[in-house]
């Protein structure tokens, strides 16, 4: 994971196409196994709200919101991510890029627009960085791997 003082990011290749890859990070039946489980709002159209919830199950789970941006269809999607009642806000970018056939390049960056709270200690960016290593690097690793 790349960090400057704003930004965190990754290009890690995948061993699945474009289209498949576009699948497990856009629709909700995917994404509920590997990354987050999106409430039901969720859904592919500019200017949608969507919202879910996430955090150490034993400590709390903060309220997410996002807004989508931009989508390209099997090749970017851009939403926004906040914490409704904490200052900060960021926006969070997936570019597909493919390689082959059966191999795709994820271009990934959540950029730090508005810091979040730093008096929060659950929002210092240490913690987006260990969060999103796993993500990228371990959990859609496996997901993949188990559904090809």
């Amino acid at each position: 994971m790349e960090k400057t003082d704003n930004s965190l990011s990754l290009i890690k290749r995948y061993k699945a196409s474009a289209a498949t890859l576009w699948k497990v990070i856009t629709e909700r039946d995917h994404l509920k196994q590997w990354y987050f489980d999106f409430a039901e709002d969720w859904q592919l159209k500019i200017g949608q709200t969507f919202e879910w919830s996430a955090g150490d199950t034993e400590d709390k789970q903060w309220l997410h919101r996002g807004v989508m941006l931009e989508i390209i269809p099997n090749r970017k999607l851009v939403h926004s991510w906040e914490y409704p009642g904490y200052s900060g806000t960021s926006v969070v970018t997936w570019e597909l890029q493919p390689v082959d056939e059966s191999t795709t390049e994820l271009h990934f960056s959540h950029v730090f627009t508005i810091p979040f709270d730093v008096t929060e200690p659950a929002l210092k960016r240490e913690n987006f960085d260990m969060g999103w290593n796993h993500i990228l690097n371990i959990s859609l690793v496996e997901y993949l791997e188990k559904n090809q």
